[in-house]
């Protein structure tokens, strides 16, 4: 156990650029009203183009250095963003030969990372830096800055116990599955120790200061089109040893996401596209839709 844990802390000298470099991946603007529920079901994201998917092909495994193998595991992402809501929204569904979940009720905080889990790291203001695991500080120290200037989610289940989502900072209110700045979801459909498809789904508010204390008297972050936002994903995958990662699947492909903010990869917020939307006269697009409201509003004023 403990020569995992080395293992992934190694390479603590941070190297100032999101990577990889100079490829931002893409966040869908949704249109107003038509923003995901968060229940783990997909049906809402069918308006995410291709362009906007991310697959294992695009992933590196962070353990042996493995070139993606479906038989083995397979991961698709989908990523959105909505300017009304100030949200940014994550779908993953993940086939794996064996689906590990065999911590025992009450260890979420402590032992989900040693599951196969879903981790989603953001860096709002895309600022870069050191943002949590502050090792030469007291722990009181620890607890009033760890994921204060960029954020750590881990979602793994089906859970013995409930607790699914778990965040790496003493921020309580801001890991909340159905909470009023993050909401999250899990489905799982197979069998534990088996194959099965595992389906995660995250909506959040983003924020380029957390304070641990309250909401209030933190600084909210304003999701605008054409920004770049730090972002990174990575997928743990155990197989027949529960102590042991069979491979560990990173969006950035760099070394301690967990600390280091800037190696996030790059996300980027894409304007409206037009879409097609079934209505009671045949379809039309969103574009139309939004051209027509803005039409009538000057019209109005």
């Amino acid at each position: 156990m403990a020569g995992l844990l080395i293992f992934l802390l190694l390479s603590t000298v941070p190297c100032w650029a999101h990577a990889p470099e100079a490829v931002p991946f893409k966040a869908f603007q949704f249109p107003d009203g038509l923003e995901p529920v968060i229940d783990g079901e997909f049906e809402d994201w069918s308006l995410v183009g291709q362009a906007y998917r991310i697959s294992s092909n695009d992933l590196h495994d962070m353990v042996g250095g493995n070139q993606p193998n479906d038989e083995d595991f397979h991961a698709d992402l989908m990523v959105g963003w909505s300017a009304t809501q100030n949200r940014l929204y994550f779908a993953a569904q993940v086939r794996d030969d064996i689906h590990q979940i065999d911590r025992s009720a009450g260890t979420a905080a402590t032992q989900i990372f040693l599951d196969d889990a879903f981790q989603l790291f953001i860096d709002a203001d895309h600022s870069g830096g050191q943002f949590a695991n502050f090792s030469e500080l007291s722990i009181e120290e620890q607890n009033e800055v760890n994921g204060t200037e960029a954020n750590h989610f881990i979602l793994g289940g089906p859970p013995p116990d409930g607790d699914f989502f778990v965040t790496y900072s003493s921020a309580s209110w801001y890991a909340l599955p159905n909470g009023p700045y993050t909401q999250a979801a899990l489905v799982y459909e197979g069998e534990i120790g088996g194959a099965g498809v595992t389906r995660y789904e995250v909506s959040l508010v983003p924020f380029d200061k957390i304070d641990v204390n309250a909401a209030f008297q933190s600084v909210e972050h304003r999701l605008s089109e054409g920004e770049i936002v730090g972002f990174n994903v990575e997928f743990d995958d155990f197989d027949l040893r529960t102590d042991l990662l069979d491979a560990k699947w990173s969006l950035s492909g760099e070394l301690n996401s967990y600390r280091f903010s800037e190696r996030f990869a790059d996300l980027m917020l894409m304007p409206l596209e037009s879409i097609f939307i079934p209505t009671a006269i045949g379809e039309i697009s969103w574009g139309a839709i939004k051209q027509r409201s803005t039409r009538w509003s000057e019209a109005v004023d």
